[in-house]
């Protein structure tokens, strides 16, 4: 009802700063988690299209990519090999790596400026929400990188912060009271920092994803 790309906008090209925070950085790097209908690389190229960046998105659904490169032909996505697509123009390079994020991540050899966490949801695919995954993000982070969710479970903060995340809380959208963004630099929000001390919930780790799938 209130619109994905209106979500996109706040969430990502909003809430990671990126048209504040390219020009800091000869080379703009950007990590997307779930390539999906391609929704937030458009709005990045619309916003950064005439940056030097580098967008790397993971997709699991090579159904997704084709459905993308058939409707919008414009962008001219080529396959490289079968786990691998790239769009360029003269500053902006896509890549849409295909497969398991949790294995892509491991040979992945960039650091990224900024990370949309836009996985599918924790009761869905739990093992992109662990302390392990979060864990892996930060080895492939640039020092002073931000992420941003739309969630803002208890849970997956704490797996956020276990990991090595400070967290603050990110805008609302529409029946959402809130979200997450995350840094390594500074200091987390005392009142979120509070609230996780008050909650039962535990951070979600990988041995635990069987049964969180379960609670459905």
């Amino acid at each position: 009802m209130h619109g994905a790309a209106n979500e996109t906008e706040l969430h990502y090209i909003n809430g990671c700063q990126i048209k504040e925070r390219v020009k800091e950085h000869s080379y703009f790097k950007i990590l997307e988690i779930g390539f999906g209908t391609g929704l937030g690389f458009i709005k990045t190229y619309e916003a950064l299209s005439e940056e030097n960046v580098l967008m790397v998105s993971y997709e699991i659904q090579a159904e997704l990519i084709d459905y993308f490169i058939n409707t919008h032909p414009q962008f001219s996505i080529n396959q490289i090999n079968t786990e691998l697509y790239e769009f360029k123009s003269k500053n902006f390079t896509l890549q849409i790596k295909l497969g398991d994020a949790r294995k892509l991540i491991q040979s992945e050899t960039n650091k990224f400026h900024a990370i949309y966490q836009d996985a599918y949801s924790p009761r869905r695919n739990p093992y992109l929400w662990t302390v392990e995954w979060f864990k892996d993000l930060i080895d492939h982070s640039d020092k002073d990188v931000i992420m941003s969710t739309y969630s803002a479970s208890s849970s997956i903060r704490k797996s956020m912060l276990s990991a090595g995340f400070k967290l603050y809380s990110g805008d609302k959208f529409g029946k959402k009271r809130t979200s997450t963004r995350a840094r390594l630099k500074g200091e987390s929000e005392t009142e979120m920092l509070a609230h996780l001390e008050r909650s039962p919930a535990l951070a979600l780790r990988d041995e635990m994803c069987e049964n969180y799938k379960k609670r459905d």
